[in-house]
Order: C-alpha cells, then structure tokens, then sequence
C-alpha cells in the first residue's frame, strides 16, 4: 500500500495534509516490516535486498535534494512592501520550511526511505544468519 505511495499516489494526494497522511502510511508499513524482522519473520535474498535497498538509498538521495531545494523557498523577496504582500511571502514561506511544510515532509519521506532500505538491509542479513545456522546444523548431523 505504502509503495504504492511511492510510485505515484504520492502525487495524487490532496495539499500538505494529504502529503502528511501518505508518509504517515509509508512509516505505518516501515514499522510492520520493522516488526517482522526483529520477529525473525522476513529473510529475504540477499541479491534482491540488497538490490532494491540500493534503489531506496539513491531515492532518498534524490528526496533530500528536493528537500534541501524547499528549505531555500523560506525567504521569498519580491512580493512588495505592501502588509499584504509581506503577509503573502510569509504564508509561501511558512509552506516551504514550516511545521509539515514542504522541506520537513520531504525530510521525512527521506528518513522513511533509508529505513526501508536498511531494513531490506537487516532482512537480507538475517537470511544469511539463517542459512549459515542450517549449514552449521546439516554438517553437525552429519558428522554424527
């Protein structure tokens, strides 16, 4: 469900809010595959974790520009002296670098990302525990 938020419904939500409920979906899915792993419950390949892994890490490279490009929006000139136009650039700013503004919800997507990878990260190791565990067991067994 999350993915699919990455992918493209993302895109579709509705204003700041709809952004924030989104990333609260992408965490809610972290936080089951979280469970999961410390739960000994997902072991994946370690080629294909570590694969899509790399695909989050250079995503949330990416999303970090876009946030770094949102927190310089923080200061619009231009606008006049006119209050109106001062209050104006206030609000764009406010959007930009605020509380659930634009940089902070990119900034949290970015951390979601790194998570998901290190979390495919921590899956894979997991497999390779296991698998060694079993090779350790088979040859004790057949030693015996």
């Amino acid at each position: 469900m999350a993915d699919a938020y990455l992918s493209g419904e993302l895109g579709s939500a509705v204003g700041f809010a709809g952004a924030g409920a989104a990333l609260g979906a992408i965490a809610q899915q972290n936080d089951q595959m979280a469970q999961q792993v410390s739960a000994g419950k997902l072991k994946m390949n370690p080629d294909a974790a570590n694969k899509a892994a790399d695909v989050y890490e250079r995503k949330a490279e990416e999303v970090d520009d876009l946030a770094q490009a949102a927190a310089k929006l923080g200061r619009i000139e231009g606008l006049g002296e006119y209050h109106s136009a001062q209050e104006l650039a206030a609000k764009f700013g406010q959007k930009a670098v605020g509380a659930n503004g634009s940089a902070d919800l990119l900034g949290k997507l970015r951390d979601e990302l790194i998570r998901k990878a290190d979390l495919f990260r921590q899956s894979a190791k997991d497999y390779v525990a296991t698998d060694e565990q079993i090779g350790e067991d088979l040859q004790r067994g057949s030693q015996a």
